[in-house]
């Protein structure tokens, strides 16, 4: 047994194109043995009775049709389309070279039937051997056609009306193939089409399944990792409030190490958590009333420490036409300017990180997150939306990278919300984020109103 060779591959559409002239010969030689019994018989019918060595051998080649194609149609099955088709294609030359040859009168069809011949051959073989044929095919043609110029005799003389009367069956017979060659290449067409299809439903189906078990294996991985961290947050607080006791220096800033360690782990797993319920489509968005101050408030005791760290200027300005109360999920919204805030303050060494928060016009409110940062490459624009994706080391080497999750939870979360994000950047000037939400003031739920908010730096 022959062993494939390794180093000869196919593509799986390569794969598809063979298979598909495989159906392609196997159905024209089925339809050429059809054929060729009518045909057999009509050349019988007026050859035969000649009783001539000429007359006998134009029948044998009509007949031989049969076993041609029984034999290109086995060559065929054995996955080698392309002999198989020469080995038919070229015996259909030379039975009507010969023919023509042999019986007066079938020079004038002689040409539209190796046209239909070049026709087939485009079907059955690769665009670049049906050039072959064509060139064979014309070939044939002109050494007929300078042959039979210059009084030459044909050995079958027959009575015009005969020969009308067989030109005749033989254009019919030609226009029966075409046709039932239409609708085989049809047919084969759309079941090559719907199976396509269905190996891509099949093939998105099994990645829908596998990234159904990675969003499970995630939320689960990631919940199992929360009790033992909450564990590890809870009792170094602890330690280092002294309630077991006083620390020395040395323990207190490895205690501290330890918290800062653990908060860091605790927002990539919340990280995990909700991109997983978004993959999954289970993360709910609420939509009860919340108070804009609130949400100003945390954001600023998440972000401003950070900020401070490096020294670097942070204002946050909300506009006092926004309303004091909105309707929707505090928690998320609150989210999406922490994870805006965050990256504008972790890429930004030098001048300054705003935050601007305004109406546009009386259905939409605007936040805008503003840096003086390295920026971001415009062909990287998309790509950081995209789960995993960080930018290029190019940008900088020294700042430290994240786990890629918090830009596409970002964008997932605003579109849960009914908003759209935007960004603008240039490098070395600075990035700025824009995020529009749906405007819904709500009443306030406490009886008191607190006051507006005002401006804040």
């Amino acid at each position: 047994m022959k062993r494939p060779d390794p180093f000869v591959t196919r593509s799986p559409y390569e794969e598809i194109r063979i298979a598909r002239r495989i159906r392609l010969v196997i159905g024209v030689c089925n339809i050429s043995m059809l054929i060729v019994i009518p045909i057999a018989i009509a050349a019988g019918f007026i050859l035969l009775p000649l009783k001539t060595a000429y007359s006998l051998l134009a029948f044998c080649l009509c007949f031989g049709i049969a076993p041609i194609g029984f034999l290109a149609k086995k060559i065929a099955q054995r996955g080698h389309p392309d002999p198989a088709s020469y080995i038919f294609i070229i015996y259909l030359l030379i039975i009507l070279g010969v023919n023509t040859l042999l019986l007066s009168g079938l020079m004038r069809i002689l040409a539209p039937m190796f046209i239909l011949l070049i026709v087939i051959t485009g079907l059955m073989m690769k665009p670049n051997r049906n050039y072959l044929i064509a060139i064979l095919a014309t070939v044939i043609y002109i050494g007929i056609r300078i042959l039979t110029t210059g009084g030459y005799e044909f050995p079958i003389e027959l009575p015009s009306a005969s020969m009308d009367a067989f030109v005749i069956f033989l254009e019919v017979m030609a226009l029966a193939f075409v046709a039932f060659i239409n609708v085989l290449s049809i047919r084969d067409l759309e079941r090559a089409l719907e199976d396509a299809t269905y190996e891509q439903v099949q093939l998105n189906r099994a990645l829908q399944q596998a990234s159904d078990r990675k969003s499970q294996f995630t939320a689960r991985t990631s919940h199992e990792l929360r009790t033992p961290l909450s564990a590890i947050l809870a009792f170094s607080d602890l330690a280092l409030r002294g309630t077991y006791g006083p620390l020395n220096e040395k323990l207190q800033n490895a205690m501290q190490h330890v918290v800062n360690s653990a908060r860091h782990l605790n927002n990539v797993i919340n990280d995990l958590l909700d991109l997983s319920k978004i993959e999954a489509g289970l993360l709910e968005i609420v939509d009860e009333p919340y108070e804009l101050a609130e949400v100003v408030k945390t954001v600023k005791s998440s972000f401003l420490p950070m900020a401070e760290m490096k020294d670097l200027p942070c204002e946050v300005w909300v506009s006092p036409e926004m309303p004091a109360w909105l309707k929707g999920d505090s928690e998320r919204v609150t989210q999406v300017i922490v994870n805006l805030a965050g990256n504008a303050v972790k890429f930004t060494e030098q001048g300054r990180v705003e935050i601007r928060i305004e109406p546009m016009g009386r259905s939409k409110w605007l936040i805008r997150v503003r840096d003086t940062g390295i920026g971001i490459p415009e062909d990287q624009f998309k790509d950081i939306f995209e789960a995993y994706r960080q930018l290029g080391k190019s940008r900088s080497d020294s700042i430290a990278q994240g786990t890629g999750l918090g830009l596409a939870i970002t964008r997932n979360l605003v579109q849960l919300m009914g908003g759209e994000i935007d960004l603008e950047s240039e490098l070395g000037v600075g990035t700025t984020f824009e995020v529009t939400l749906p405007l819904r003031a709500a009443k306030p739920v406490e009886n008191k109103v607190e006051d507006r908010l005002e401006p804040a730096t």
